[in-house]
């Protein structure tokens, strides 16, 4: 997964030359977060009951960002 992130930053920043990618992920699953900041995204916080998982309950999300002029090229 964090190769696959990394090759869709580096598309995004390069080719659609967008500013800012962010990226969100259920608070119980850690290991999202971690290939997030593997590829210089910066935690942001806390979204309070923002998604649903998949049965339907509501979930916190954590939420993550990476500017352009912050990348990481790998």
């Amino acid at each position: 997964m964090t190769e696959a992130l990394k090759a869709t930053q580096n598309f995004m920043f390069e080719k659609a030359d967008v500013h800012r990618i962010q990226a969100r992920h259920n608070v119980k699953n850690p290991s999202s977060g971690k290939v997030m900041t593997k590829t210089g995204m910066q935690f942001e916080g806390i979204l309070r009951e923002a998604d649903k998982d998949n049965s339907g309950k509501w979930v916190s999300s954590a939420i993550y960002s990476v500017l352009q002029k912050e990348r990481i090229n790998r």
